[in-house]
């Protein structure tokens, strides 16, 4: 038995039109509740843009949270304690939006009972630049919450970013799992596939809204949904 299944929230288990249309509403939005706290919204969206790409080349010297705000506070003099309260504010009401664009997944909820089931403990391991309250939303899209879950990855708990493989590996040391003990399900070949692999992680590609970026990925076991629940059920 697995000690460990982890996988993906975008496009894995919560299907979107476009992730360019996500990052799109997400920063049109972020720019409206900025301005209605009375700050200059084209000074602090040009923070949070830098402030995300930090988290994403974080050293794991702090968590992806300390690394945003050290950079956005900076950059738009704006100390933390103005745009925490925006941020939380965006998160508890506008963020919502954002499902306009997202699409049904009638096979989450199984797939989330099969990750508790067939093994010790059940991980989404999202990009982890989101607090909490936004990845239960997103979650409850599909039928999901995030205490179905020992973890769900956010810019709290990580210190690392996809495809960084140290990301996935801070997951595996906080459980006291070993690499051949765990499966990663994802479907995006250069985030989920490749760290996995080169960690030595059990990998599943869901080909159903799959992300390729131009790698080859016929090496890895993958399929659709109904194969990913057979694939599971067949755990042992």
């Amino acid at each position: 038995m697995l000690k460990l299944i982890m996988c993906d929230l975008d496009n894995t288990l919560l299907p979107l039109y476009t992730q360019e249309k996500f990052v799109e509403i997400w920063f049109r939005d972020v720019a409206r509740k900025f301005r209605e706290h009375g700050l200059d919204p084209a000074k602090a969206i040009n923070a949070m843009n830098d402030g995300c790409r930090a988290m994403i080349f974080n050293d794991g010297k702090k968590p992806n949270i300390e690394v945003f705000y050290d950079v956005a506070c900076e950059l738009s003099g704006y100390p933390r304690d103005v745009i925490a309260p925006v941020l939380d504010d965006y998160y508890s009401s506008a963020f919502e939006t954002v499902r306009e664009i997202a699409r049904k997944n009638p096979y989450a909820v199984q797939i989330a009972r099969l990750m508790r089931e067939k093994a010790d403990y059940a991980v989404i391991a999202t990009m982890p630049m989101f607090p909490l309250e936004a990845c239960d939303r997103r979650m409850r899209w599909v039928g999901l919450k995030a205490r179905m879950f020992d973890l769900v990855t956010t810019c709290d708990y990580s210190s690392y970013c996809k495809p960084d493989p140290r990301y996935y590996a801070e997951i595996l040391d906080d459980f006291g799992v070993k690499p051949d003990e765990a499966l990663m399900i994802g479907n995006d070949v250069r985030e989920d596939m490749e760290p996995c692999e080169r960690l030595g992680i059990a990998t599943f590609l869901v080909t159903d809204h799959m992300i390729t970026h131009n790698l080859p990925y016929n090496r890895f076991r993958r399929g659709n949904y109904p194969v990913l629940i057979d694939y599971l059920n067949s755990l042992k």
